[in-house]
């Protein structure tokens, strides 16, 4: 019994230093027309509209691909919805590339 409320211990911290340990990543939509996309270097880049909830004015970035598939039928000229994760101003990871209708 004191063996096995050990291991239940145990398990317990564990489980809880891992959860604890994952930062809840926030994830941001832009809308905008593609300049460029390379596929070499797995990057878009979108003329966007402003990003409020980050303060970001309209502007052109160049997102990195989060995944060969992000950018499969995206095509410079596109109107675009982008899903993204950004850890500052200047970098961001594309999660979805999402061409629209005009």
């Amino acid at each position: 019994m004191k063996n096995t409320f050990a291991r239940l211990a145990a398990v317990t911290a564990l489980s809880l230093v891992a959860l604890s340990s994952q930062a809840a990543v926030d994830t941001y939509k832009a809308h905008g027309s593609v300049v460029a996309v390379n596929a070499a270097s797995q990057t878009v880049t979108v003329r966007q509209d402003a990003v409020s909830e980050l303060g970001w004015p309209a502007r052109t970035i160049t997102y990195k691909a989060d995944g060969s598939n992000i950018l499969k039928g995206v095509t410079a000229g596109q109107t675009v919805d982008v899903q993204f994760t950004s850890t500052n101003a200047f970098n961001a990871d594309a999660h979805f590339v999402t061409p629209v209708s005009q």
